[in-house]
Order: structure tokens, then C-alpha cells, then sequence
């Protein structure tokens, strides 16, 4: 299959306006389970011996270690924060919960007043949060960022989930389609920004077609509750109330799987699906785009089964099932260039240097969002 019926479209618009082939550049995750095993269980260990300080240094090893095994186009990314500032962060957190519960134990009142401020004050932590994260990951030796304002957040965060809330739940592609603008919208690499834009029906489809999941799922549970329902009507009448007790233990029993069943088909078809629409509309800098390749049965498959053997080895696999979800991603991203990326990062790596180096600011900061 060639690169044009894979990925469809094959050019791009450069800066001077002709279009340009697109080269494919798979995005590879090299990392192992045993790698960051070893990585997860010294920061655990140090964690817990030094009261939860380390957790801020735990972070920054953890994603130093995914981001280095995060290749693309012959190169890594990496991530830069310095762990005190990571914990400034999550103090900042500690003290608004703290205050809360003090609050909530001496007054009702107080309680409404702190969470008032805590509504107030979230989407200036988020945007700190993402602008602290992005100024301090690279790539080539080039930072990215994130320009997003606090109207933005409050919008994404608190307007957009109240009207569909408002219109019972029938804005809610809306709203998730706003969150993606404001988290891919506002992000650049080095001065050159990130672009998605998708239509309202795009984004109703996916939520229809989850809709359709349910109602098929729901009509194929039903007929499985009543025939269970059957034998559990023929079991009372028997009369053994052992194998009443029974039928009921089983009927329970097959009703939570399948609910869960449903639960994790339906939200890995909309993260899958709508990952791929965000995705695969984003450019950079106009010449550049992404292609993924997301499927809702492998995410299913891959959320089951690490959840699984996670609670099989009481903990002990989350590092392997980290890195399988990582993998996966990976695996179904592709980027698209759209010029010779060489030129582009060194281009991109001179205007950043000419800004300077201001990528520590003071309002930017981690909480741990």
C-alpha cells in the first residue's frame, strides 16, 4: 500500500504557499517494562521513606524516562522541570484540600466559600499547569508551549460543561470538541503553533454512533436479564432457597461485568475515535500534520487486560501495563512533514533563541493536573 492510499492527501501548504510532498515519520516508543520497573519501585520506595517530598523527583524521572524512549524522526524528546518547582506545585494543592476539609468540618458556610474559590481559581491552575509542562518538554532542543488564557479555561472548564448539563447532555460534543481547541489551539513548538479545526457534525457522529453502541448493547443485555430472570422465576418456584440466593449472586454478578463491559467499550470508541479526528486535523505551523490510528477493540482489550493482571499482582505489573498503553499510542501516531525537518527545527530552535530563555515564569507551575 503506498504512503498516498495509507495516509490520504499527500500535500501540504508551505510558508510561501506551493504545496509540498508530506514524508511519514512514525512516531516509536523504545522503552521496556523491566526498564521502568526498576525506575517505578526506587520512586516508590523513596516516596514513601521521605513522606511523599520525592514525589515531585519521581515525576520527573518518570517522564524523562517516557519521553526519552519517545523517537521520532530519528530523534527523542525530553523534559526539563525541576523538581522544586514541581513541589512548590503540589503544596499549593495540599493547602487548597487541606483548607477545604478545615472548612467543611467548621462550617458549612466556609465550605461553600472554599469551594466558590476553588471554582475560581481552577482554570488558572490548569493553565499553569499546562503552560508549566509544555515550556519544559522539547524536542531537537526546541521547547514548546502553551498561550492559553484563564477566559479560555473558564469556558472549557466551567461554561461549556454547565450548558450541557443545562440542555442534558446535548451539547456535550460541543463541549468536548471546545476542550481540544483550547488544549491543541494554544499550544506551539518553539513559536510555530498547533492547529486542529473539525466540523460540529464530525464530532456528533462519534457521540451517535456510541449512542448506537449502548442502545445495541442495552437491548442484548436485556434479553440476557430476562432469560436469567426466567431461571431465576423457575428456581422460586422450586422452592430452594439456596438456589434462589444463588441465581441471584450469579445474576449480579453477570450484570456488573457486562455494565462495565459497556462502561470501557463505549468510552475507548469515543477516546479512540475522537483522538483520531483531533489528531488528524492538527497541523503545525501549516506545514506539518499528524495521522493516527486509533481503534476502540485494542484499547478495550489493552485497558482489560492491564487492569487485570495489575489487581493479580497487587500492583506489581502497572509498569509494564504503562508501557503497553504507551506503546500502543505510539505505534497509531505518524507524522507527516511537510518540508525537511532539519530546517524547520534549526529555523524554529534560531527564533527561540533570539526570544531568550524566559521559560520559567512565575506563574507557571505544577499541581499534578
Amino acid at each position: 500500500m503506498s504512503d498516498d492510499q495509507r495516509f490520504g492527501r499527500r500535500t501540504t501548504s508551505t510558508p510561501g504557499g506551493a504545496p509540498g510532498p508530506l514524508t511519514a515519520h512514525r512516531f516509536e516508543f523504545r522503552g521496556t517494562g523491566g526498564e521502568f520497573f526498576r525506575i517505578w519501585i526506587v520512586n516508590i520506595a523513596l516516596t514513601l521513606v521521605t513522606f511523599s517530598i520525592f514525589s515531585a523527583w519521581a515525576k520527573v524521572r518518570t517522564k524523562r524516562y517516557f519521553y526519552g524512549n519517545t523517537h521520532v524522526a530519528g530523534h527523542s524528546f525530553d523534559y526539563h522541570a525541576p523538581p522544586l518547582r514541581i513541589l512548590f506545585g503540589r503544596l499549593i494543592a495540599i493547602a487548597l484540600v487541606v483548607g477545604y476539609n478545615l472548612s467543611a468540618a467548621l462550617s458549612p458556610v466556609l465550605a461553600a466559600i472554599w469551594g466558590i474559590l476553588f471554582a475560581v481559581a481552577l482554570p488558572w491552575l490548569v493553565v499553569a499547569s499546562l503552560r508549566f509542562n509544555a515550556r519544559y518538554s522539547s524536542y531537537r532542543n526546541v521547547r514548546f508551549n502553551f498561550g492559553g488564557t484563564y477566559w479560555g479555561a473558564v469556558k472549557v472548564l466551567l461554561l461549556w460543561p454547565l450548558a450541557a448539563i443545562f440542555t442534558l447532555g446535548a451539547l456535550v460534543p460541543l463541549a468536548h470538541r471546545a476542550r481540544d481547541y483550547f488544549y491543541v489551539n494554544y499550544h506551539s513548538y518553539g513559536g510555530k503553533p498547533f492547529t486542529t479545526s473539525f466540523s460540529a457534525w464530525d464530532i456528533y457522529k462519534i457521540y451517535l454512533q456510541a449512542l448506537l453502541i449502548m442502545f445495541g448493547i442495552g437491548v442484548a443485555m436485556a434479553l440476557l436479564g430476562a432469560l436469567l430472570m426466567g431461571g431465576f422465576t423457575l428456581t422460586a418456584i422450586a422452592g430452594s432457597d439456596t438456589a434462589i440466593k444463588g441465581v441471584m449472586v450469579v445474576v449480579a454478578a453477570v450484570g456488573a461485568i457486562v455494565l462495565s463491559a459497556v462502561w470501557f467499550t463505549v468510552l475507548a470508541f469515543i477516546m479512540a475515535k475522537t483522538l483520531n479526528l483531533v489528531l488528524n486535523n492538527t497541523t503545525i505551523d501549516a506545514r506539518h500534520r499528524l495521522h493516527a490510528t486509533l481503534s476502540a477493540g485494542p484499547l478495550v482489550w489493552l485497558a482489560v487486560s492491564n487492569i487485570v493482571l495489575v489487581l493479580l499482582t497487587l500492583g506489581l505489573y502497572y509498569p509494564w501495563a504503562r508501557v503497553r498503553y504507551t506503546r500502543y499510542l505510539t505505534d497509531n501516531l505518524t507524522l507527516l512533514a511537510g518540508s525537511n525537518l532539519d530546517e524547520f527545527t534549526s529555523e524554529t530552535f534560531a527564533a527561540q533563541s533570539a526570544v531568550g530563555e524566559e521559560i520559567a515564569g512565575i506563574f507557571s507551575l505544577d499541581i499534578g493536573l
